[in-house]
């Protein structure tokens, strides 16, 4: 199973657990469940970090997410990012249906972390209908990522 999904432009790429067909859910309905196009299975709501590979990607799923978003903001180089990681994961899974969990490579997209202000890595930000409700750095286990989401 891969650690993260993908996306681009118009949703996130969903596969599925009965056939691993790819479904593209649309950015508007993460809060619902699908279905999937071939086998037509029930899809589970995201409960992986979406990877965002593409800035307007990124700006689709900020400006159209009906849930609230969480990103990380990581590099590969980073070893309490690495660390991370996992706790981050186990943090989406918990929180699937409730939020949208992203992580942004601040090596390959320098002009998100400049945007959202981030100064030291891992740092998180929480947004809602594309506002930042509140950011935070440092590494943290999943209980303590899900409560400051949920302070929000």
């Amino acid at each position: 199973m891969s650690q993260t999904l993908s996306c681009d432009p118009k949703g996130i790429i969903l596969p599925c657990p009965s056939c691993d067909t790819g479904n593209r859910i649309p950015y508007a309905r993460l809060d619902q469940q699908g279905r999937c196009g071939s086998c037509h299975q029930n899809l589970p709501l995201p409960s992986l970090p979406v990877e965002i590979d593409d800035a307007s990607a990124f700006a689709a799923l900020l400006s159209q997410s009906p849930l609230p978003v969480v990103i990380d903001f990581w590099a590969p180089w980073c070893g309490p990012c690495r660390m991370m990681a996992p706790e981050y994961a186990k943090a989406a899974h918990q929180a699937a249906g409730e939020a949208i969990f992203v992580k942004v490579n601040t090596e390959d997209h320098p002009d998100l972390a400049g945007r959202f202000h981030v100064q030291g890595i891992p740092a998180f930000a929480l947004l809602r209908g594309g506002q930042i409700i509140r950011q935070t750095s440092g590494a943290q286990m999943a209980p303590q990522l899900l409560e400051w989401m949920r302070r929000g």
